[in-house]
């Protein structure tokens, strides 16, 4: 048997978790706004041309961002880092 299946595993110093920690919630977070502006941007631009079509008036683009893709994309980013914060939270109370 090796001596690197015996030897005990070696423990991250305190700050390396924490900075590991606060890279992962900081990219889930980037991940989630941006996957909510990508979708919230596709609904409302269909949203809005379905309405521009059934109303027969002006399209205006801009409503497409300001009032659907924005508010979705702040509400997942929150989502994503609510729920990552739980995550980490939890993986740290399981692993000491």
């Amino acid at each position: 048997m090796s001596s690197a299946a015996v030897a005990p595993a070696r423990r991250r110093s305190k700050s390396s978790t924490i900075f590991g920690s606060v890279f992962r919630v900081v990219f889930a977070t980037i991940l989630f706004t941006a996957g909510g502006m990508g979708a919230g941007l596709f609904l409302g631009i269909v949203g809005t041309l379905l309405f521009g079509l059934i109303s027969g008036g002006k399209i205006d683009m801009t409503n497409a961002y300001r009032h659907v893709a924005i508010p979705v994309a702040i509400v997942t980013g929150t989502v994503g880092l609510v729920g990552s914060i739980v995550l980490e939270v939890r993986g740290r109370r399981t692993s000491a």
